[in-house]
């Protein structure tokens, strides 16, 4: 068993000796293991690409909230934000299945362009575009990509990767809505945007910005 982690605003890139690749985003905790022709992943937390050299002999298998997705030859995302675990695929097919005493969708087949949402007794499918899909990637290139997000959102997205926090003081700033591309680990450039843009108030804090009306 192998244990690699990501600290808040940390990106890794883990090459197996499969030739597989698994990007890790911030705050990830991933956990490996190869062993008697078996190939297992387990995401403890957080969010990572998985990039599978496809083996119909041993299939891949990622664990994640007691979820499991097992690779038909596949380029997937996986994030589990602890109320919930979102799978997306990128290329090839893939199956997931949620750990539920319900009896309705319990297992489904992944296509490119799938998003799946799972909880402990739903299992919810839709379909994203491949531009949506590169947005939701922006963390792979050190981007957060926004689109008619409010600032709710995007102050929730932007705590994920820096210590430094946005702190929204009200409802109003809150509902604001933006579109936009940032750097995940510029704080300061979502400031400026919100106060020379938004024509909000920004304090800025030795710990956190805070924001409002």
């Amino acid at each position: 068993i192998a244990t690699y982690a990501t600290s808040i605003g940390g990106r890794e890139s883990i090459h197996l000796a499969d030739g597989s690749q698994i990007d890790l985003n911030t705050d990830t905790v991933l956990r490996t293991r190869f062993k008697n022709g078996q190939r297992s992943a387990e995401l403890v937390k957080g969010e990572a690409l998985f990039q599978i050299k496809h083996d119909a002999a041993r299939p891949f298998v990622v664990s994640v909230a007691g979820h499991t997705v097992t690779d038909l030859g596949t380029k997937f995302l996986v994030h589990d934000d602890g109320s919930r675990v979102k799978v997306a695929l990128i290329e090839g097919s893939a199956r997931l299945s949620i750990n539920s005493n319900s009896t309705q969708g319990k297992i489904a087949g992944l296509m490119p362009g799938d998003e799946a949402v799972a909880t402990s007794k739903t299992l919810f499918v839709t379909r994203k575009t491949s531009a949506e899909l590169r947005n939701e990637l922006g963390w792979n290139r050190g981007v957060l990509v926004f689109h008619r997000a409010t600032l709710f959102d995007v102050a929730k997205e932007y705590n994920r990767y820096n210590q430094r926090k946005i702190v929204i003081v009200d409802d109003v700033a809150g509902a604001r809505v933006i579109n936009a591309t940032l750097s995940s680990t510029d704080v300061t450039a979502f400031a400026r945007m919100a106060k020379n843009f938004l024509r909000l108030h920004v304090e800025e804090r030795e710990r956190e910005i805070v924001i409002s009306r």
